[in-house]
């Protein structure tokens, strides 16, 4: 492999890193707030990619207000899944919730089968057009330097949001310690809420970027759950940090080991680095020591 190789596959690793970080931040924001390891989240992804393309776009809206649209009508459903699927029975144990993101993943699923799977793949317009820019001997696509930018640009965002806001300090108190936020004044079942929209957001977006690159297809999401559970592993599941490092990480990884043997050890690889870090770290390479506790 000549380093003009390496270049690019590290380049194109952290496009896909991005995307499983994005969804992974998801996963951990829904998970240490609420303890549910929320297996809806990709399909809450592909559920709204079709929705843009087949409900919002031929509402006659531009792209850039559909994009917007979808993003909140999906923070919306985030609302309703939370109060109709999670808040129902709240003293049940984290197995019977996790089992209930499953049922309602395969729901959707069918839903996105029955409703428009026979006529797949689709063509997903791409909010940054076609064309490709060249740094050197990498060339990325608009695409793929869009997803970049939108990645980044989430990261910091959400840095800013999690350090310097009310909202998402809150946020942070309750997933550090739901009791002791309670009797410091913050509202647990509004931050919950918050908490399911801002995630299911986020999966939104995940979904919207992906679609363009791999075409729309009810399987949309379903490589990237995995990878994104994965990323949050490493990340120790509790950490906003720990899970862009652990999705750069395995996207960059994959690539690279895909560059230098074959492109069919991708899949392999991502799930051996899973079971690896399971079993020699279960509480991820960056937990805090909460998480570690937690083990």
């Amino acid at each position: 492999m000549t380093f003009d190789i390496l270049v690019a596959a590290v380049v194109s690793g952290a496009v896909n890193g991005g995307l499983y970080a994005l969804l992974g931040i998801a996963i951990v924001l829904i998970f240490s707030t609420t303890g549910v390891a929320n297996f809806a989240q990709g399909e809450l992804a592909t559920f709204g990619a079709f929705a843009m393309f087949m409900i919002v776009l031929p509402m006659g809206l531009s792209l850039v207000a559909a994009w917007l649209s979808t993003v909140v009508l999906l923070g919306i459903l985030g609302a309703v899944v939370y109060f109709v699927l999670i808040r129902p029975r709240p003293e049940a144990d984290h197995l019977n919730l996790v089992v209930r993101t499953l049922g309602f993943s395969g729901l959707l699923h069918a839903i996105d089968v029955l409703k428009w799977g026979p006529n797949e793949p689709y063509k997903f317009p791409s909010l940054f057009g076609s064309g490709s820019i060249s740094f050197g001997a990498v060339v990325l696509s608009n695409d793929q330097l869009g997803t970049l930018a939108v990645a980044a640009a989430m990261a910091a965002l959400f840095f800013v949001f999690f350090n310097h806001t009310r909202t998402g300090l809150a946020m942070r108190a309750v997933a550090l310690n739901r009791e002791v936020a309670a009797l410091q004044g913050v509202d647990v079942q509004r931050t919950n809420v918050l908490v399911w929209i801002v995630a299911t957001a986020i999966s939104a977006v995940v979904g919207l970027l992906v679609a363009p690159i791999s075409f729309l297809d009810t399987g949309l999401m379903q490589p990237y759950l995995l990878k994104a559970f994965t990323a949050a592993i490493i990340g120790g599941m509790y950490s906003f940090p720990g899970v862009v490092a652990g999705g750069l990480i395995l996207g960059i990884a994959e690539t690279v080991a895909a560059a230098a043997t074959s492109i069919h050890v991708r899949e392999p690889l991502a799930f051996a680095v899973l079971l690896l870090v399971l079993l020699l770290r279960p509480a991820g390479l960056f937990a805090s020591h909460r998480a570690q506790r937690r083990v």
